[in-house]
């Protein structure tokens, strides 16, 4: 639940910060590669997103 939360937020977050930069397509790709490398690390990286038992040792 925390995940599918969490992508709809990013998902608000990436839309907003799209329609902030509307004539800087050049800025609109770099936010979007940038917030999409934070996203990726996020759920790689924060337990409570990767799901699982919250007690495991990080490996």
């Amino acid at each position: 639940m925390a995940k599918i939360a969490f992508t709809l937020v990013w998902g608000v977050v990436l839309v907003m910060t799209n329609r902030v930069l509307q004539d800087a397509t050049w800025a609109q790709y770099l936010a979007t590669f940038i917030l999409g490398g934070i996203y990726a690390l996020a759920l790689a990286k924060v337990r409570i997103l990767r799901g699982g038992n919250n007690s495991e040792e990080p490996k």
